[in-house]
């Protein structure tokens, strides 16, 4: 029994919780079907029928798009900015394919918040786990109280220049235009070259 027939047994229990642990999910099989599959084995099909109810890990690039319409719909003044850019394979264009470089995002509500807020903002970013290489670039304000308030986002391949620069460009334009704002960093490389 290999793991694509373990995924489409256990699919229903994933699906009610997919948390079930992987232990919980062989004691299942082997009451089903009187089989004990190895601990790999039941992961492996775990991740099977993970996929097969949230699609592909990397498929989920291809929905960030509608994601961004979903948000500037619903959520009333969400600002959404997508950049792709030209697919290549072998180095030769696909034409009409786009990938994911870049998505910056703001809530209304955290930009009224920061008009309230101290004259500071700090940035910084953080890596993604997994399977996810990129990285999770964010701006946090701090009100009178001392109190931490998230107000932009940005997902981008790393931090380089190019990457703080999609960043701190659309901070600028979208969240905080007006003079006299202070920067708190780690002082990396790219955000010194964008900045000075």
């Amino acid at each position: 029994m290999d793991s694509t027939m373990l995924a489409n047994l256990i699919l229903p229990m994933v699906k009610a919780d997919p948390r079930t642990s992987v232990l919980v999910l062989i004691s299942n099989i082997r009451n089903q079907m009187g089989y004990t599959p190895s601990y790999r084995k039941a992961w492996i099909a775990k991740q099977k029928a993970l996929e097969k109810m949230h699609s592909r890990w990397d498929a989920s690039y291809n929905e960030i798009w509608q994601w961004c319409q979903v948000l500037e719909r619903y959520v009333p003044g969400c600002i959404t900015d997508l950049q792709t850019e030209l697919a290549y394979y072998n180095n030769r264009l696909l034409r009409g394919c786009q990938v994911f470089k870049h998505l910056f995002w703001s809530f209304k509500q955290c930009r009224d918040a920061f008009a309230y807020c101290k004259p500071l903002v700090q940035i910084d970013g953080t890596f993604m786990y997994s399977r996810y290489t990129h990285r999770l670039l964010l701006v946090v304000a701090q009100d009178g109280n001392g109190r931490i308030l998230p107000i932009a986002f940005t997902i981008t391949p790393g931090e380089s220049v190019d990457d703080w620069d999609f960043f701190l460009s659309r901070l600028r334009r979208h969240v905080c235009p007006q003079p006299n704002i202070c920067f708190i960093s780690d002082r990396g490389t790219g955000i010194l070259a964008v900045i000075t």
